[in-house]
């Protein structure tokens, strides 16, 4: 027991290391790059004031999105499904997004266990913004008497994950971290002609 909690300890440690190394980089890629596009147009005299204030509201959306994934409002009273709910509709500015919610079995979630599922959630769909080219994003959330189940499907270019490949991205160490501190198993699938579809299972006698 004393080896599986300090294994826990150290894996937490990593993951926070990881997401200040993540929001680091959305700092930089997102906002900074917004306001440095805003400060040349304004230097250059391009007084176009519908495009800047496009632009600035697209500034105040990346901030606020990199806001709520650092600290997700009233998170001990909302349940896993309207925080997915949440996450999701920040998209839907980017993506046609879909979501679908099939809870047969009530889940009590600790506060821990719905921040690593909607930090996964997260993380997802950040890869997916970077790398997939997708037009298009879909969450399942399923509970049944034996497992929570989570998907997120996108139609973009696809990749191969391979688990103990030491060139995994940051994004799925983080993933992969997050899976076994929740005792949970999850897969990727390749779709046959584009798009990735992750799977997350839960059982419900890992919880609590």
């Amino acid at each position: 027991n004393e080896q599986h909690k300090n294994k826990l300890e150290m894996s937490s440690v990593l993951i926070q290391e990881k997401e200040r190394q993540r929001i680091g980089s959305d700092l930089h890629d997102s906002v900074i790059n917004s306001l440095n596009v805003l400060y040349l147009k304004s230097q250059a005299g391009q007084s176009d004031q519908k495009m800047l204030i496009n632009d600035i509201q697209e500034t105040i959306f990346l901030t606020r999105r990199i806001s709520h994934d650092l600290n997700p409002p009233l998170l001990e009273y909302q349940n896993i499904e309207d925080l997915c709910r949440d996450i999701i509709k920040q998209w839907a500015t980017f993506y046609n997004t879909k979501t679908n919610i099939n809870t047969q079995q009530f889940f009590d979630l600790t506060v821990e266990q719905k921040v690593h599922l909607i930090r996964m959630v997260q993380e997802l769909i950040t890869n997916i913004h970077k790398h997939a080219k997708a037009t298009s994003i879909e969450l399942t959330l399923r509970t049944t008497k034996q497992n929570l189940m989570l998907l997120v499907k996108d139609d973009g270019i696809g990749f191969s994950y391979k688990p103990h490949d030491k060139t995994t991205g940051l994004g799925l160490q983080n993933i992969q971290a997050r899976a076994k501190i929740l005792n949970a198993t999850f897969k990727y699938k390749k779709g046959t002609t584009n798009g990735t579809t992750f799977i997350f299972l839960m059982p419900k006698n890992n919880l609590r």
